[in-house]
Protein backbone atom coordinates (compact mmCIF):
# COMPACT_ATOMS: atom_id res chain seq x y z
CA UNK A 1 0.00 0.00 0.00
CA UNK A 2 1.78 3.33 -0.40
CA UNK A 3 2.19 5.90 1.53
CA UNK A 4 -0.17 8.54 0.81
CA UNK A 5 -3.30 6.29 0.90
CA UNK A 6 -2.21 4.94 4.04
CA UNK A 7 -1.98 8.50 5.06
CA UNK A 8 -5.72 9.33 3.82
CA UNK A 9 -6.56 6.58 5.70
CA UNK A 10 -5.57 7.52 9.52
CA UNK A 11 -5.26 11.48 8.97
CA UNK A 12 -9.01 11.87 9.72
CA UNK A 13 -8.54 10.26 12.71
CA UNK A 14 -5.20 12.18 13.93
CA UNK A 15 -6.64 15.64 12.89
CA UNK A 16 -9.76 15.22 14.89
CA UNK A 17 -8.05 14.85 17.93
CA UNK A 18 -5.64 18.00 17.26
CA UNK A 19 -8.52 20.17 17.18
CA UNK A 20 -8.07 20.98 20.62
CA UNK A 21 -5.48 21.56 23.34
CA UNK A 22 -4.85 19.72 26.25
CA UNK A 23 -6.91 19.62 29.60
CA UNK A 24 -4.80 21.53 32.35
CA UNK A 25 -4.98 21.94 36.06
CA UNK A 26 -7.53 24.44 36.34
CA UNK A 27 -9.55 23.84 33.53
CA UNK A 28 -13.26 23.07 34.11
CA UNK A 29 -13.06 19.90 32.50
CA UNK A 30 -9.89 18.70 34.77
CA UNK A 31 -10.72 15.73 36.76
CA UNK A 32 -12.13 16.14 40.38
CA UNK A 33 -10.22 14.96 43.41
CA UNK A 34 -13.53 12.22 43.23
CA UNK A 35 -11.94 11.33 39.66
CA UNK A 36 -8.82 10.89 40.44
CA UNK A 37 -9.31 8.84 43.43
CA UNK A 38 -11.56 6.33 41.34
CA UNK A 39 -8.95 6.17 38.94
CA UNK A 40 -6.56 5.42 41.70
CA UNK A 41 -8.15 2.72 42.62
CA UNK A 42 -8.40 0.96 39.15
CA UNK A 43 -4.67 1.46 39.13
CA UNK A 44 -4.57 -0.72 42.80
CA UNK A 45 -3.41 2.60 44.66
CA UNK A 46 -0.36 3.31 42.48
CA UNK A 47 -1.32 6.90 41.53
CA UNK A 48 1.48 9.49 42.50
CA UNK A 49 1.03 13.26 43.45
CA UNK A 50 4.18 14.99 41.91
CA UNK A 51 6.05 17.03 44.91
CA UNK A 52 8.92 18.45 43.47
CA UNK A 53 12.09 16.78 44.80
CA UNK A 54 13.86 20.38 45.17
CA UNK A 55 10.45 21.03 47.68
CA UNK A 56 12.99 21.11 50.63
CA UNK A 57 14.79 23.81 49.10
CA UNK A 58 12.18 26.83 49.55
CA UNK A 59 10.20 28.68 52.23
CA UNK A 60 7.31 26.59 53.35
CA UNK A 61 6.24 23.34 55.49
CA UNK A 62 8.66 21.10 53.92
CA UNK A 63 11.39 23.49 53.99
CA UNK A 64 15.00 21.99 55.42
CA UNK A 65 18.49 23.38 55.08
CA UNK A 66 19.65 19.92 55.72
CA UNK A 67 17.27 18.31 53.11
CA UNK A 68 18.34 20.59 50.77
CA UNK A 69 21.95 20.61 51.34
CA UNK A 70 21.40 16.52 50.90
CA UNK A 71 19.20 17.88 47.41
CA UNK A 72 22.07 19.85 46.18
CA UNK A 73 24.86 17.12 46.34
CA UNK A 74 22.73 15.17 44.69
CA UNK A 75 21.70 16.88 41.97
CA UNK A 76 24.14 15.43 39.44
CA UNK A 77 23.82 12.27 40.47
CA UNK A 78 21.62 10.12 38.09
CA UNK A 79 20.40 7.61 40.70
CA UNK A 80 19.02 10.23 43.02
CA UNK A 81 16.79 11.85 39.72
CA UNK A 82 15.66 7.49 38.40
CA UNK A 83 14.07 7.46 42.23
CA UNK A 84 11.73 10.22 41.86
CA UNK A 85 8.37 9.72 39.64
CA UNK A 86 8.65 12.82 38.08
CA UNK A 87 12.15 15.01 38.46
CA UNK A 88 14.02 14.85 34.85
CA UNK A 89 17.90 14.22 34.82
CA UNK A 90 18.37 16.91 32.53
CA UNK A 91 18.11 20.27 33.99
CA UNK A 92 16.73 22.13 30.85
CA UNK A 93 13.61 20.29 31.12
CA UNK A 94 12.64 21.12 34.62
CA UNK A 95 12.42 24.62 34.15
CA UNK A 96 13.49 25.77 37.08
CA UNK A 97 10.30 24.47 38.52
CA UNK A 98 11.46 24.30 41.88
CA UNK A 99 14.96 24.62 41.52
CA UNK A 100 17.18 23.57 44.60
CA UNK A 101 19.97 25.93 43.95
CA UNK A 102 17.58 28.98 43.19
CA UNK A 103 17.12 30.21 46.87
CA UNK A 104 14.20 29.56 49.56
CA UNK A 105 12.21 32.80 48.05
CA UNK A 106 12.22 31.60 44.48
CA UNK A 107 9.33 29.16 43.20
CA UNK A 108 8.51 26.35 43.76
CA UNK A 109 5.89 24.80 41.22
CA UNK A 110 5.20 21.43 39.51
CA UNK A 111 5.30 23.61 36.26
CA UNK A 112 6.94 21.40 33.57
CA UNK A 113 6.88 18.23 36.15
CA UNK A 114 4.12 16.04 35.29
CA UNK A 115 1.13 16.34 37.70
CA UNK A 116 0.81 12.03 38.23
CA UNK A 117 2.47 9.68 37.56
CA UNK A 118 1.38 5.55 37.73
CA UNK A 119 3.73 3.02 39.52
CA UNK A 120 2.87 0.26 36.59
CA UNK A 121 3.58 -3.29 37.15
CA UNK A 122 0.86 -5.12 34.77
CA UNK A 123 0.27 -4.18 31.35
CA UNK A 124 -3.91 -3.56 32.86
CA UNK A 125 -2.39 0.20 34.62
CA UNK A 126 -0.95 1.32 31.61
CA UNK A 127 -4.23 0.51 29.63
CA UNK A 128 -5.69 2.10 32.47
CA UNK A 129 -3.91 5.00 32.38
CA UNK A 130 -4.09 5.08 28.94
CA UNK A 131 -7.87 5.56 28.95
CA UNK A 132 -8.18 8.12 32.04
CA UNK A 133 -5.59 10.00 29.76
CA UNK A 134 -8.30 10.02 26.71
CA UNK A 135 -11.10 10.55 28.24
CA UNK A 136 -10.05 13.54 30.12
CA UNK A 137 -7.51 15.06 27.00
CA UNK A 138 -5.16 14.84 29.61
CA UNK A 139 -1.27 14.75 27.68
CA UNK A 140 0.46 11.34 28.02
CA UNK A 141 3.87 10.66 29.25
CA UNK A 142 6.29 7.45 29.19
CA UNK A 143 8.43 7.77 31.72
CA UNK A 144 11.34 5.51 32.98
CA UNK A 145 14.75 7.19 34.46
CA UNK A 146 14.25 10.68 33.53
CA UNK A 147 17.31 9.88 31.50
CA UNK A 148 16.00 12.28 27.96
CA UNK A 149 18.35 15.00 26.41
CA UNK A 150 14.60 16.00 24.80
CA UNK A 151 12.32 15.88 27.28
CA UNK A 152 10.22 13.40 26.16
CA UNK A 153 9.88 11.46 29.80
CA UNK A 154 7.97 14.78 31.46
CA UNK A 155 5.20 17.37 30.71
CA UNK A 156 3.29 20.42 32.08
CA UNK A 157 0.30 19.17 32.99
CA UNK A 158 0.75 15.52 32.25
CA UNK A 159 -0.08 11.87 33.77
CA UNK A 160 2.92 9.47 33.30
CA UNK A 161 3.73 5.99 33.46
CA UNK A 162 6.24 4.89 35.50
CA UNK A 163 8.26 1.97 34.05
CA UNK A 164 10.93 1.79 36.28
CA UNK A 165 10.17 -0.36 38.76
CA UNK A 166 9.56 -3.30 35.64
CA UNK A 167 12.84 -5.19 36.64
CA UNK A 168 11.91 -9.26 35.30
CA UNK A 169 13.70 -10.57 32.75
CA UNK A 170 14.17 -14.40 31.79
CA UNK A 171 17.11 -16.11 29.96
CA UNK A 172 16.19 -18.03 27.15
CA UNK A 173 18.96 -20.50 26.15
CA UNK A 174 17.96 -21.96 23.30
CA UNK A 175 15.94 -19.12 20.93
CA UNK A 176 15.02 -19.94 17.72
CA UNK A 177 13.13 -17.74 15.18
CA UNK A 178 13.50 -16.69 11.46
CA UNK A 179 16.43 -14.70 11.80
CA UNK A 180 17.80 -15.76 14.86
CA UNK A 181 19.29 -18.99 16.68
CA UNK A 182 20.82 -18.82 20.07
CA UNK A 183 20.94 -17.21 23.37
CA UNK A 184 18.43 -13.93 23.85
CA UNK A 185 17.37 -12.61 27.24
CA UNK A 186 13.93 -10.77 27.69
CA UNK A 187 13.59 -8.13 29.98
CA UNK A 188 10.97 -4.99 30.92
CA UNK A 189 10.85 -2.01 30.33
CA UNK A 190 12.89 -0.93 33.43
CA UNK A 191 15.94 -3.03 33.09
CA UNK A 192 18.93 -0.83 32.97
CA UNK A 193 22.40 -1.03 31.41
CA UNK A 194 23.71 -1.88 34.27
CA UNK A 195 21.26 -4.51 35.17
CA UNK A 196 21.83 -6.40 32.04
CA UNK A 197 25.39 -6.38 32.13
CA UNK A 198 25.59 -7.84 35.79
CA UNK A 199 23.13 -10.10 34.65
CA UNK A 200 24.93 -11.56 31.27
CA UNK A 201 28.02 -11.52 33.14
CA UNK A 202 27.04 -13.95 35.37
CA UNK A 203 26.45 -16.00 32.44
CA UNK A 204 29.54 -15.41 30.85
CA UNK A 205 27.74 -13.23 28.19
CA UNK A 206 27.63 -9.96 26.85
CA UNK A 207 24.49 -7.86 25.49
CA UNK A 208 25.00 -4.40 24.25
CA UNK A 209 24.24 -1.69 26.00
CA UNK A 210 25.64 1.85 26.44
CA UNK A 211 28.50 3.18 28.58
CA UNK A 212 26.32 4.60 30.75
CA UNK A 213 25.18 2.16 33.24
CA UNK A 214 22.17 3.83 34.77
CA UNK A 215 20.36 4.54 31.38
CA UNK A 216 16.85 2.53 30.62
CA UNK A 217 18.24 -0.06 28.42
CA UNK A 218 14.99 -2.20 27.79
CA UNK A 219 13.51 1.59 27.19
CA UNK A 220 14.34 4.83 25.26
CA UNK A 221 17.77 3.51 24.43
CA UNK A 222 17.46 0.79 22.42
CA UNK A 223 13.88 2.01 20.96
CA UNK A 224 16.51 5.22 19.91
CA UNK A 225 18.95 2.79 18.13
CA UNK A 226 21.67 2.52 20.95
CA UNK A 227 25.61 3.38 20.59
CA UNK A 228 27.86 0.58 22.62
CA UNK A 229 30.99 0.16 23.64
CA UNK A 230 30.62 -2.94 21.38
CA UNK A 231 29.13 -0.79 18.73
CA UNK A 232 32.21 -1.32 16.19
CA UNK A 233 31.61 -4.84 17.27
CA UNK A 234 28.19 -5.95 17.32
CA UNK A 235 25.89 -2.54 16.03
CA UNK A 236 23.78 -0.69 17.60
CA UNK A 237 21.86 -1.97 20.39
CA UNK A 238 18.49 -1.71 18.45
CA UNK A 239 20.17 -4.30 15.94
CA UNK A 240 20.00 -6.60 18.64
CA UNK A 241 16.32 -6.78 18.92
CA UNK A 242 14.25 -10.17 17.90
CA UNK A 243 10.74 -9.54 19.45
CA UNK A 244 8.90 -7.15 21.82
CA UNK A 245 5.69 -6.87 23.84
CA UNK A 246 3.59 -3.12 23.14
CA UNK A 247 0.89 -1.95 24.20
CA UNK A 248 -0.75 -0.07 22.17
CA UNK A 249 -2.58 3.30 22.68
CA UNK A 250 -5.94 1.82 21.94
CA UNK A 251 -5.64 -0.54 24.91
CA UNK A 252 -4.07 -4.02 23.11
CA UNK A 253 -1.29 -6.36 24.14
CA UNK A 254 0.39 -7.69 21.13
CA UNK A 255 3.75 -8.66 20.08
CA UNK A 256 6.14 -7.45 17.46
CA UNK A 257 8.87 -9.10 15.48
CA UNK A 258 10.00 -9.72 12.23
CA UNK A 259 6.96 -12.25 11.42
CA UNK A 260 4.14 -10.31 14.08
CA UNK A 261 2.89 -6.45 13.40
CA UNK A 262 6.57 -6.45 11.35
CA UNK A 263 5.86 -2.50 10.75
CA UNK A 264 5.39 -1.58 14.73
CA UNK A 265 8.99 -4.33 14.83
CA UNK A 266 10.57 -1.69 12.34
CA UNK A 267 9.41 1.59 13.48
CA UNK A 268 10.51 0.49 17.69
CA UNK A 269 13.77 -0.64 16.57
CA UNK A 270 15.42 2.83 16.21
CA UNK A 271 12.80 4.86 15.31
CA UNK A 272 12.67 6.60 18.99
CA UNK A 273 11.03 5.37 22.29
CA UNK A 274 7.10 6.54 23.43
CA UNK A 275 5.94 7.39 19.62
CA UNK A 276 4.19 4.19 18.67
CA UNK A 277 3.51 2.27 21.48
CA UNK A 278 4.50 1.90 25.22
CA UNK A 279 7.13 -0.99 25.22
CA UNK A 280 6.61 -3.85 27.87
CA UNK A 281 9.24 -6.17 27.06
CA UNK A 282 11.82 -6.83 24.55
CA UNK A 283 13.66 -9.97 23.55
CA UNK A 284 17.40 -9.15 22.21
CA UNK A 285 20.74 -11.33 21.44
CA UNK A 286 23.42 -12.14 23.93
CA UNK A 287 26.97 -13.04 22.71
CA UNK A 288 29.47 -15.34 24.47
CA UNK A 289 31.81 -13.45 26.63
CA UNK A 290 35.51 -12.66 25.50
CA UNK A 291 38.65 -10.64 27.04
CA UNK A 292 38.20 -6.84 26.38
CA UNK A 293 41.36 -4.23 27.20
CA UNK A 294 41.60 -0.66 26.70
CA UNK A 295 43.41 2.51 28.00
CA UNK A 296 42.72 6.11 29.57
CA UNK A 297 45.10 8.49 27.98
CA UNK A 298 45.39 12.79 29.18
CA UNK A 299 47.29 15.27 27.87
CA UNK A 300 47.76 19.31 28.57
CA UNK A 301 48.75 22.58 27.82
CA UNK A 302 50.80 24.61 30.23
CA UNK A 303 53.69 26.03 31.12
CA UNK A 304 56.02 24.22 28.91
CA UNK A 305 53.43 23.07 26.25
CA UNK A 306 52.09 25.40 23.93
CA UNK A 307 48.12 25.70 22.68
CA UNK A 308 49.88 24.81 19.49
CA UNK A 309 51.31 22.27 20.13
CA UNK A 310 48.96 20.56 21.93
CA UNK A 311 46.36 21.33 18.97
CA UNK A 312 49.18 19.23 16.94
CA UNK A 313 48.57 16.53 19.34
CA UNK A 314 44.30 16.83 19.20
CA UNK A 315 44.92 17.03 15.08
CA UNK A 316 47.18 13.70 15.35
CA UNK A 317 44.16 11.65 17.28
CA UNK A 318 41.43 13.11 14.95
CA UNK A 319 43.32 11.54 11.90
CA UNK A 320 43.93 8.49 14.10
CA UNK A 321 40.25 7.20 15.11
CA UNK A 322 39.80 4.75 11.61
CA UNK A 323 42.02 2.80 12.83
CA UNK A 324 40.23 2.38 16.19
CA UNK A 325 36.75 1.49 14.92
CA UNK A 326 38.58 -0.83 11.89
CA UNK A 327 39.55 -2.94 14.95
CA UNK A 328 36.06 -3.37 16.30
CA UNK A 329 37.25 -0.93 19.11
CA UNK A 330 35.51 2.24 20.83
CA UNK A 331 37.06 5.80 21.47
CA UNK A 332 35.40 7.96 23.94
CA UNK A 333 37.43 11.48 24.10
CA UNK A 334 36.58 15.07 26.07
CA UNK A 335 38.31 17.83 25.56
CA UNK A 336 38.04 21.91 25.93
CA UNK A 337 41.18 24.00 25.32
CA UNK A 338 44.17 22.86 26.61
CA UNK A 339 42.58 19.48 28.06
CA UNK A 340 42.22 16.15 26.42
CA UNK A 341 41.22 12.98 27.94
CA UNK A 342 40.13 9.10 26.03
CA UNK A 343 38.05 7.65 28.60
CA UNK A 344 38.40 5.63 27.60
CA UNK A 345 39.52 3.63 24.09
CA UNK A 346 38.04 0.42 24.47
CA UNK A 347 39.19 -2.65 22.18
CA UNK A 348 37.00 -5.95 22.57
CA UNK A 349 38.79 -9.20 21.79
CA UNK A 350 42.05 -7.70 22.41
CA UNK A 351 44.88 -7.79 25.33
CA UNK A 352 47.20 -5.00 27.02
CA UNK A 353 49.75 -5.89 24.29
CA UNK A 354 47.06 -4.95 21.53
CA UNK A 355 45.84 -1.81 22.90
CA UNK A 356 49.65 -0.79 23.20
CA UNK A 357 50.62 -1.04 19.97
CA UNK A 358 47.10 0.40 18.81
CA UNK A 359 47.62 3.48 21.20
CA UNK A 360 51.43 3.86 20.43
CA UNK A 361 51.50 6.27 17.11
CA UNK A 362 49.59 8.48 19.43
CA UNK A 363 51.87 8.11 22.31
CA UNK A 364 54.76 9.00 19.97
CA UNK A 365 53.40 11.77 18.59
CA UNK A 366 53.05 13.10 22.00
CA UNK A 367 56.90 12.28 22.76
CA UNK A 368 57.51 13.66 19.97
CA UNK A 369 55.96 16.62 20.47
CA UNK A 370 57.40 16.61 24.46
CA UNK A 371 54.12 16.49 25.64
CA UNK A 372 53.94 14.97 28.95
CA UNK A 373 51.11 12.80 29.28
CA UNK A 374 49.51 10.36 31.90
CA UNK A 375 48.61 6.58 30.12
CA UNK A 376 46.80 3.62 32.06
CA UNK A 377 46.90 0.37 29.82
CA UNK A 378 44.41 -2.32 31.60
CA UNK A 379 43.53 -5.79 30.12
CA UNK A 380 40.22 -8.14 31.65
CA UNK A 381 38.92 -11.45 31.51
CA UNK A 382 35.82 -10.29 30.14
CA UNK A 383 33.60 -6.96 28.92
CA UNK A 384 31.77 -5.68 32.10
CA UNK A 385 34.80 -6.26 34.10
CA UNK A 386 36.30 -3.96 31.63
CA UNK A 387 33.42 -1.89 31.64
CA UNK A 388 33.33 -1.03 35.30
CA UNK A 389 37.38 -0.62 35.32
CA UNK A 390 37.69 1.71 32.23
CA UNK A 391 34.46 4.15 32.69
CA UNK A 392 35.36 6.61 35.45
CA UNK A 393 32.17 7.66 37.47
CA UNK A 394 32.58 11.10 36.95
CA UNK A 395 32.02 10.27 33.12
CA UNK A 396 28.03 9.82 34.05
CA UNK A 397 27.20 12.96 36.41
CA UNK A 398 23.66 14.69 34.75
CA UNK A 399 22.39 18.04 34.74
CA UNK A 400 25.81 19.14 34.17
CA UNK A 401 26.09 20.31 29.98
CA UNK A 402 23.71 21.30 27.30
CA UNK A 403 24.00 19.34 24.22
CA UNK A 404 24.28 20.04 20.35
CA UNK A 405 25.52 17.05 18.44
CA UNK A 406 25.60 15.20 15.18
CA UNK A 407 27.24 12.13 13.07
CA UNK A 408 29.87 12.55 11.29
CA UNK A 409 30.84 10.27 7.83
CA UNK A 410 33.57 8.52 7.69
CA UNK A 411 34.19 10.08 4.18
CA UNK A 412 35.36 12.70 5.81
CA UNK A 413 38.75 11.25 6.32
CA UNK A 414 39.06 9.97 2.91
CA UNK A 415 40.81 13.33 1.92
CA UNK A 416 43.32 15.60 3.45
CA UNK A 417 41.16 18.57 2.51
CA UNK A 418 37.56 17.08 4.07
CA UNK A 419 39.53 16.40 7.24
CA UNK A 420 41.29 20.07 7.72
CA UNK A 421 37.65 21.16 7.74
CA UNK A 422 36.80 19.42 10.45
CA UNK A 423 39.63 19.91 12.08
CA UNK A 424 39.47 23.64 11.67
CA UNK A 425 35.61 22.93 12.72
CA UNK A 426 36.56 21.37 16.22
CA UNK A 427 38.79 24.32 16.79
CA UNK A 428 36.79 27.24 15.80
CA UNK A 429 34.16 25.39 17.92
CA UNK A 430 36.84 24.79 21.24
CA UNK A 431 38.14 28.49 21.00
CA UNK A 432 34.83 29.64 21.77
CA UNK A 433 34.77 27.86 24.84
CA UNK A 434 32.73 24.40 23.65
CA UNK A 435 33.63 21.63 25.52
CA UNK A 436 33.59 18.33 22.80
CA UNK A 437 32.42 15.07 24.08
CA UNK A 438 33.30 12.77 21.07
CA UNK A 439 32.87 8.96 20.55
CA UNK A 440 34.40 7.29 17.84
CA UNK A 441 32.20 4.64 17.12
CA UNK A 442 31.73 2.44 13.22
CA UNK A 443 28.24 0.22 13.81
CA UNK A 444 27.61 -0.90 10.44
CA UNK A 445 24.84 -2.88 9.16
CA UNK A 446 27.55 -5.87 8.64
CA UNK A 447 28.44 -5.60 11.96
CA UNK A 448 25.00 -5.51 13.73
CA UNK A 449 23.84 -8.43 11.46
CA UNK A 450 22.36 -6.96 8.67
CA UNK A 451 19.14 -6.27 10.42
CA UNK A 452 15.95 -4.33 8.98
CA UNK A 453 14.92 -1.49 11.09
CA UNK A 454 14.72 2.04 11.60
CA UNK A 455 18.17 3.55 12.86
CA UNK A 456 18.85 6.35 11.02
CA UNK A 457 20.90 5.38 7.90
CA UNK A 458 23.18 7.36 8.36
CA UNK A 459 25.08 5.93 11.51
CA UNK A 460 25.81 3.09 8.94
CA UNK A 461 28.26 5.62 7.65
CA UNK A 462 29.50 7.31 10.70
CA UNK A 463 33.03 7.39 12.25
CA UNK A 464 32.01 9.63 14.90
CA UNK A 465 29.07 10.84 17.14
CA UNK A 466 30.23 14.46 17.89
CA UNK A 467 28.95 16.42 20.75
CA UNK A 468 30.06 20.27 21.08
CA UNK A 469 28.75 21.08 24.80
CA UNK A 470 28.48 23.80 26.82
CA UNK A 471 28.48 24.15 31.22
CA UNK A 472 24.75 24.22 32.34
CA UNK A 473 25.19 26.68 35.15
CA UNK A 474 23.22 25.83 38.58
CA UNK A 475 22.61 29.62 39.77
CA UNK A 476 22.45 30.95 36.18
CA UNK A 477 18.72 32.37 35.12
CA UNK A 478 17.33 30.28 32.33
CA UNK A 479 18.10 33.60 29.72
CA UNK A 480 21.44 32.10 30.23
CA UNK A 481 20.63 28.46 29.23
CA UNK A 482 18.72 30.02 26.10
CA UNK A 483 21.98 31.70 25.07
CA UNK A 484 23.82 28.60 25.10
CA UNK A 485 21.38 26.26 23.31
CA UNK A 486 21.15 29.09 20.46
CA UNK A 487 24.82 29.24 19.82
CA UNK A 488 24.66 25.68 20.38
CA UNK A 489 22.16 25.10 17.42
CA UNK A 490 23.49 27.67 15.13
CA UNK A 491 26.87 28.23 15.23
CA UNK A 492 28.25 24.68 16.98
CA UNK A 493 26.01 23.06 15.06
CA UNK A 494 25.23 24.47 11.90
CA UNK A 495 28.91 24.39 11.34
CA UNK A 496 28.99 20.22 11.31
CA UNK A 497 25.79 20.55 9.48
CA UNK A 498 27.59 22.26 6.68
CA UNK A 499 30.99 19.83 7.06
CA UNK A 500 28.63 16.62 6.38
CA UNK A 501 24.91 17.79 5.07
CA UNK A 502 23.90 14.61 4.55
CA UNK A 503 24.66 13.06 8.06
CA UNK A 504 22.45 13.27 10.92
CA UNK A 505 22.61 12.63 14.41
CA UNK A 506 22.13 10.38 16.97
CA UNK A 507 18.08 10.78 18.56
CA UNK A 508 18.92 9.93 21.83
CA UNK A 509 21.54 12.57 22.29
CA UNK A 510 21.98 15.99 20.85
CA UNK A 511 20.05 19.41 20.07
CA UNK A 512 16.61 19.41 21.32
CA UNK A 513 16.32 22.34 18.87
CA UNK A 514 17.56 20.92 15.87
CA UNK A 515 15.60 22.94 13.06
CA UNK A 516 14.79 20.19 10.75
CA UNK A 517 14.45 17.51 13.09
CA UNK A 518 12.94 15.53 10.31
CA UNK A 519 16.09 14.38 8.41
CA UNK A 520 18.71 15.13 11.38
CA UNK A 521 17.21 12.25 13.47
CA UNK A 522 15.41 10.19 10.99
CA UNK A 523 16.30 10.76 7.26
CA UNK A 524 14.47 8.93 4.86
CA UNK A 525 13.04 6.61 7.22
CA UNK A 526 10.27 9.66 8.27
CA UNK A 527 7.48 9.31 5.90
CA UNK A 528 7.23 5.68 6.81
CA UNK A 529 7.56 6.38 10.08
CA UNK A 530 4.75 9.32 10.44
CA UNK A 531 2.59 6.63 9.02
CA UNK A 532 3.12 3.65 11.23
CA UNK A 533 2.50 5.95 13.98
CA UNK A 534 -0.58 7.26 12.59
CA UNK A 535 -2.17 3.61 12.83
CA UNK A 536 -0.54 2.36 15.86
CA UNK A 537 -0.97 5.41 17.53
CA UNK A 538 -4.55 6.93 15.60
CA UNK A 539 -5.53 9.29 18.55
CA UNK A 540 -2.19 11.12 19.20
CA UNK A 541 -1.46 10.13 22.47
CA UNK A 542 2.33 9.80 22.59
CA UNK A 543 4.11 13.04 21.99
CA UNK A 544 7.88 14.29 21.92
CA UNK A 545 9.02 17.91 20.45
CA UNK A 546 11.64 15.88 17.91
CA UNK A 547 9.14 12.62 17.79
CA UNK A 548 7.72 11.42 14.96
CA UNK A 549 4.66 13.68 14.57
CA UNK A 550 5.98 16.13 17.52
CA UNK A 551 5.35 19.10 15.00
CA UNK A 552 1.56 18.68 15.41
CA UNK A 553 1.91 19.98 18.66
CA UNK A 554 3.11 23.71 20.02
CA UNK A 555 3.55 24.30 23.79
CA UNK A 556 1.39 27.08 24.59
CA UNK A 557 2.58 29.71 27.25
CA UNK A 558 1.52 27.90 30.10
CA UNK A 559 2.80 24.54 29.25
CA UNK A 560 -0.29 22.36 27.80
CA UNK A 561 0.35 21.09 24.54
CA UNK A 562 -1.71 22.48 21.89
CA UNK A 563 -2.46 21.82 17.89
CA UNK A 564 0.42 23.64 16.17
Amino acid sequence: MHYALCLLIFLPTALATLRRCKTFPGDRDWPSPRMWDVFNASVDGRLIRTVPIGTPCHNGASFSEDECSIIQANWHNSSFHELSSSSTQVSLWANQSCDPFSGPDSQCIIGTYVQYAVNVSTPAHVISTLKFAKKHNIRFVVRNTGHDYFGRSTGAGGLSIWTFHLKETQWIDHFVSSTYKGVAVKAQAGVSGLQIYQEADARGKIVVAGACPTVGWAGGYIQGGGHSPMGSKFGMGADQLLSMEVITTTGKFVTASPTQNEDLFWAMSGGGGGTYGILWSLTVKAFPDMPCAGALLSFNAGTTVSLEKWWEAVDFYQESTPTTTDAGGVSYSFYSEGSFQMAPLFLPNSTAAGVKEHIQPLVNKLNSLGIPHNLTIAEYPGFFAAHEGLFPPESFAVGVMQFGGRLLPRSLWESKASLAKLKSVVRTMVEDDAVIFDIAVSPTKERGGNPKNAVLPAWREAERTFYPTLPWIDRAPLSVAAQQENKITHAYDAALRALAPKSGAYLNEGDPFEPDFKTAFYGVNYARLLEIKDKWDPDQLLFGAIAVGGDRWKTAPDGRLCPA
